[in-house]
């Protein structure tokens, strides 16, 4: 029974609201498995592949020393023993995800808006444009996602049907996945009370000790992953790369995750215009003056808010740690519009044209691979993939294979099918020691007893081959200061910004000794 005050509505039944969810579900699945595996391998992804091979044990311990919670790279690890390690596979695991979060906003609209307003938000979420982005890489971030948006369904039920016992347990337990998949799901927490606190003020329902027991249950059931997140807080690195926060970063977050492209070919006011347009549609939800109005609009604008406050301390604002909180936009956009709708029907068509035209020219940005998120010139110009598929042709037994960065490291194990241990160049950090020795991050995929593959001075060097492939993401030319004289260019392979350099090494004994082999990608297991 509904509580009195909320339009909670039942799931679209029907047969044309079934060839209607048909119809969106192909554009979801289209849109985010188009081109799913024309972008490279990058760094991030390869981290995520190569830590999903390993055991739980492993990946349990591996993410404690990192900087987020296990749980994605668990289920990656036994979705790639179903599906395989390969591009497609690993991707499809986000791509799905998404999927399924359109699914859980679907029902979500269901229960407290109109058919239209339902079909409108789902057609619109369909190619959002930043979750096609991130449904198409292997990270944790449309799984969030998928968890947040469930946890949200949950409460809304909980909230109709205080005497079923399921709906609290469903959203312990998948606010618990939430918080071992990204830390950022304590933003979804504080959209929940808000709700919560706003329902409870208004009909009384929910009684605050309930509320509270959930919660509580959530603590202890997260209890286990403490230890570590205590100690990746009190380390805090990781977070180095992230800008500060700007003033032109927040005021044009919304062209970010819909109009995508490259900023700088439109003026600082279009690219705010977005963000204004998302501040007036949220106004006039607001201004209906319904609890699910602050759940909807909070879903979005709290978590974006509370991070902005956060990064004027400490740096953390980035689009992709927010993709769950994107999801939003389409539901407070159909509400708006179907607003609108009830007094000017034409104007609302026309502003829905205009919607899909925006996201469409994003979709448009995500397929060509210059949308501008963090990664996507890499995925689109290094070009590794080629580059080690060209090595792979001509390199010979007893070979070695040396790769610049471990920017470059990961990704070239994820590809390498030769056989052949790579070794790996390290700088020195300032205070002298070797980068390699860091425990978090890509170097803690390297196991102590491979350190021997690390090395800083080629005078230290010691090769047993008399072929050395120098491979890197990008050309430096102080690198060729480095080489010692003896070694002597004859081949070079190149595509896009990545190569592969052979050199042969004059004086070097004449019988090949093999290099060390190992199964592809051992070194991480």
């Amino acid at each position: 029974m509904s509580a009195p005050g909320i339009r909670f509505k039942h799931f679209p039944s029907g047969l044309a609201d079934g060839a209607v969810l048909l119809v969106v579900l192909v554009i979801a699945l289209f849109a985010r498995f188009h081109a799913i595996t024309v972008p490279v391998i990058w760094y991030d992804e390869a981290y995520s592949i190569l830590l999903a091979e390993g055991s739980p044990a492993y990946i349990w311990a591996t993410t404690a020393r990192d900087v987020h919670p296990p749980l994605y790279y668990v289920l990656l690890h036994y979705w790639m023993l179903l599906f395989g390690h390969g591009v497609l596979s690993a991707r499809s695991l986000s791509a799905l995800a998404d999927v399924g979060t359109l699914v859980l906003c679907i029902k979500l609209m269901s229960l407290v808006t109109t058919r239209r307003a339902t079909w409108t938000a789902a057609l619109l979420l369909a190619w959002l444009p930043i979750s096609v982005r991130y449904s198409q890489e292997v990270r944790m971030y449309t799984l969030l996602g998928f968890w947040l948006m469930g946890a949200t369904v949950a409460l809304v039920c909980w909230l109709r049907a205080m005497d079923q016992k399921r709906f609290p347990i469903l959203y312990v337990l998948l606010m618990t996945a939430a918080f071992y998949t990204h830390y950022f799901a304590a933003l979804c927490v504080l959209v929940h009370w808000l709700f919560w606190w706003r329902v409870r003020k208004v009909q009384g329902t929910v009684s605050a000790r309930a509320w509270i027991l959930a919660n509580s249950a959530i603590v202890v059931l997260y209890l286990p992953w403490a230890p570590p997140l205590i100690s990746q807080l009190l380390r805090m690195d990781g977070l180095e790369w992230i800008p500060p926060l700007t003033w032109p970063t927040v005021l044009t977050f919304v062209w970010q995750l819909v109009v995508m492209g490259d900023s700088t070919s439109y003026s600082s006011l279009w690219r705010v215009l977005p963000t204004v347009l998302i501040v007036v549609c949220a106004t006039a939800v607001l201004f209906k003056a319904r609890p699910f109005s602050v759940l909807l609009v909070g879903y979005f604008f709290v978590p974006v808010l509370t991070v902005f406050l956060v990064s004027l301390i400490v740096p953390v604002f980035n689009a992709r740690y927010l993709v769950f909180a994107a999801a939003a936009l389409p539901l407070i956009v159909a509400l708006a519009l179907e607003a609108l709708s009830q007094r000017h029907a034409a104007l609302a068509a026309i502003a829905m044209v205009f919607v899909v035209w925006v996201e469409a020219h994003g979709l448009a940005e995500v397929y060509a691979q210059t949308d501008e998120m963090n990664g996507t010139s890499i995925r689109r110009d290094a070009k590794l993939d080629a580059v080690v598929a060209g090595l792979g042709r001509e390199v010979r037994p007893g070979d070695e294979i040396i790769v610049d960065n471990l920017y470059w490291y990961l990704p070239f194990t994820y590809y390498n099918a030769t056989g052949i241990q790579p070794r790996l160049y390290v700088v020195k950090s300032p205070i002298g020691t070797l980068w390699g020795t860091a425990e978090y991050g890509g170097w803690a995929l390297i196991p102590h007893h491979l350190l021997w593959i690390l090395f800083n001075d080629f005078s230290t060097l010691k090769l047993n081959a008399k072929r050395v492939w120098w491979v890197t993401g990008y050309v430096r030319p102080e690198h060729d200061a480095l080489f010692p004289e003896h070694w002597k260019q004859v081949l070079t392979l190149k595509e896009g910004d990545s190569e592969a350099r052979l050199f042969i090494l004059e004086g070097a004994p004449t019988v090949e000794v093999g290099a060390q082999k190992h199964p592809m990608r051992q070194p991480f297991r």
